[in-house]
């Protein structure tokens, strides 16, 4: 087994150069509530109208998700999300936008929206399960996630749509955007325990949509777990934007009472991920023993397999 303290001197090709943290302020898109998704269907049935001359129905469809980019497998639609983004820009100005939720949409994974025939969009696409809501998608370079939000599981498409006369219908197919840490506890979890709270840095809380990497942002990001009712191995599924294909994470994993009080607390620094890739860090956390090993998931990209 591997000690800590080991860990990033046998892993200094993920390890990355650490700046100057900062908390992300809670920020809501406010056009993209759930009264503007419903004020935003209307009128979606035939073509042009006596107030949309010019203007032609653009049917946007997520077709797959495009889960390992070597393999090209796909998955269905609805297995890895809740919540849909359409986002249309201009000149890098969003100019139309609609959101969808899976409970709420009967045709989730589909909309239409008028746009100016004859012009190219550049459309944005975005997929994830935030329970906090929409995050900010004004700019397609700072797609901004907050702590409160949630970060989950993410998948993105940016590309040209271009509307010609007539119905436009365009498909796309979208590629997952974010890295998870799954940080998994393999032994008995106190009776006074009743969270695990995380706050990790190394990663970004904001995609860049363009690139398909974390935007250039220095975040404090954290997860907090409920933990009654659960015993080991528990799985925590901790979720970031790398700015490359490689970074590291520094964690500290806290236990916390039903007063929050901290029961037992761990640091792990320079813990190496993958974009698009899992890292499954497993072991004991409260036992003496405190060892830790990665294992595989096949349905990622790429694994990683490390102690503590």
């Amino acid at each position: 087994m591997i000690q800590r303290k080991t860990i990033a001197t046998g892993l200094m090709a993920f390890m990355f150069i650490a700046g100057q943290t900062s908390c992300e302020k809670v920020i809501f898109d406010e056009e993209e509530t759930a009264t503007e998704r419903t004020e935003n269907v209307t009128n979606e049935t035939g073509g042009k109208t006596d107030n949309d001359k010019g203007k032609y129905n653009v049917v946007l469809r997520v077709s797959n998700f495009n889960m390992v980019p070597i393999t090209r497998d796909v998955v269905d639609l609805t297995t890895y999300c809740t919540r849909l983004n359409f986002v249309v820009y201009k000149d890098g100005e969003k100019i139309a936008g609609k959101s969808q939720m899976k409970e709420e949409d009967e045709n989730f994974g589909e909309v239409k929206m008028k746009l100016d025939v004859n012009t190219t969009y550049k459309l944005m696409v975005l997929a994830h399960s935030s329970k906090g809501g929409n995050p900010v998608v004004s700019d397609p370079e700072n797609i901004q996630f907050t702590n409160a939000l949630g970060y989950t599981d993410t998948f993105c498409y940016y590309g040209d749509l271009e509307v010609k006369s007539g119905e436009t219908v365009q498909e796309v197919t979208l590629t997952r955007a974010s890295s998870q840490l799954c940080f998994t506890i393999t032994d008995e979890i106190p009776a006074e325990v009743t969270h695990m709270y995380f706050y990790y840095t190394g990663g970004s809380g904001v995609l860049n949509a363009v690139t398909g990497f974390g935007g250039n942002v220095n975040s404090r990001q954290e997860k907090n777990v409920n933990v009654v009712g659960y015993s080991a191995p528990l799985p925590i599924h901790i979720f970031t934007f790398l700015r490359e294909n490689e970074g590291s994470l520094n964690l500290k994993a806290e236990a916390l009472d039903a007063n929050k009080n901290v029961v037992h607390s761990r640091e792990f620094e320079n813990v190496p991920m993958k974009r698009n890739a899992v890292t499954i860090f497993e072991g004991a956390f409260f036992s003496h023993d405190q060892s830790f090993t990665i294992k595989g998931e096949t349905e990622w990209s790429d694994t990683i397999r490390l102690d503590f």
